[in-house]
């Protein structure tokens, strides 16, 4: 049995593999151009599995598609299932890394003083982690999201045990301070996502605040241009056709970053035991260690006493808020000027400074994993709400 396997995944998936499956790591294999059949792949967002991508499969296709993440726009669902290629993903694993992100953001873009209104448009499993950090902090949550409702009526979860999902109704979302999206990108019928917004909702809309770690094009990129060119402030995560993405609206974004909202140490790992599962279901043989699947434990951090401003913290513990400025500069930077006759060399130049950025930046670690002194959590009493530890 060969398997293809992402090279960050390589070394964790070869811990839990039986001896005989070999695993090809992922980049020597695109380069292969005999691209030999294999039973199946582990791969990541930065991989697009589309009809585009791997033409050959017409005729030999593999046996299963896992990739290692919840969101599934960059694999093609459904030609894989009429191949008869089963696939999985794995849903909730980066549920709070992404809560954590959108939490951080509105705290850093606001000096650590938000206390509005947060209006959540999709309340699966992300929105549903970012409402329980938000009701934590005491801000004003609204929920958003009619597909859920209707499903849990037509479930028919409308019990006296268990109190039954209510969606706000859009103006609610309109009227709230900031708003933050975590819904799938669907390009047709009742549920369209694609776009979600576009210049009607967002002249319309009351937010100062919006963050965009959804999927791209959710919010319709022209209208999210204009929209922070007029002073909105917007913490971009995610962008329509990336890795190129629209220089104009990387310029206007208060916070810019390359895909990782979901990303850390502890989602890393929540997604891996999910890999490993999928394996095993799909009849792979495996010889698992509990290390392998749980990782060593990490240690706690203990925030120093010295730090006097809350973005100084909020930096420390998502290292993002920081690098965003620096990495919106080298992609402003580098990008050619406008005019190059070369189109292709503007976006392959474009494309190599994000999914640096994206692959190389070391994997942050969650919130739980840092800890403060008393002192500290009185001068920002924020820290133990978001789950900052206190310092024994």
């Amino acid at each position: 049995m060969k398997i293809v396997v992402d090279r960050q995944l390589l070394d964790g998936i070869q811990k839990v593999i039986a001896p005989g499956v070999t695993c090809i790591d992922y980049d020597e294999y695109s380069l292969d151009s005999s691209r030999s059949r294999v039973d199946g792949f582990i791969i990541r967002s930065v991989t697009k599995i589309r009809k585009e991508t791997y033409p050959e499969w017409i005729d030999s296709p593999p046996s299963f598609v896992i990739t290692a993440t919840a969101g599934i726009d960059h694999i093609d669902t459904e030609w894989l299932t009429a191949l008869g290629v089963k696939w999985r993903h794995c849903p909730g694993a980066n549920a709070n890394a992404v809560a954590e992100y959108v939490i951080a953001s509105l705290l850093w873009m606001n000096q650590g003083a938000f206390q509005g209104s947060l209006g959540i448009v999709g309340v699966g499993a992300t929105g549903q982690a970012v409402e329980s950090l938000a009701h934590a902090l005491g801000w004003s949550v609204v929920l958003y999201d009619p597909p859920r409702e209707r499903t849990a009526r037509s479930l028919g979860k409308e019990t006296q045990q268990a109190k039954p999902f209510r969606s706000a109704k859009i103006e609610a979302i309109m009227a709230c301070d900031a708003v933050t999206f975590h819904v799938p990108r669907i390009m047709s019928g009742e549920d369209a996502t694609y776009p979600l917004w576009s210049h009607e909702e967002l002249t319309n809309a009351n937010a100062s605040w919006i963050i965009q770690a959804s999927r791209g094009g959710i919010i319709d990129e022209n209208a999210l241009y204009h929209w922070a060119k007029s002073g909105g402030q917007l913490a971009c995560d995610v962008w329509d056709g990336e890795p190129s993405l629209r220089q104009g609206l990387l310029e206007a974004s208060t916070l810019a970053t390359p895909h990782i909202a979901g990303y850390s140490v502890q989602s890393r790992i929540k997604a891996f035991a999910q890999v490993t599962t999928h394996l095993e279901s799909l009849g792979v043989p495996l010889q698992i260690s509990k290390k392998a699947l749980s990782g060593e434990e990490d240690p706690v951090m203990t925030l120093s006493d010295t730090i006097t401003s809350a973005r100084e913290l909020i930096e420390t513990i998502h290292p993002w808020m920081a690098l965003s400025s620096t990495f919106k500069m080298e992609l402003l930077e580098n990008t050619p000027p406008q005019g190059d006759p070369s189109t292709l060399t503007q976006q392959m130049h474009q494309e190599g400074l994000f999914n640096k950025w994206r692959t190389q930046t070391p994997l942050r670690v969650e919130f739980a994993l840092f800890s403060a002194t008393t002192k500290l959590q009185k001068a920002f009493p924020w820290l133990r709400r978001v789950g900052v530890q206190t310092a024994s």
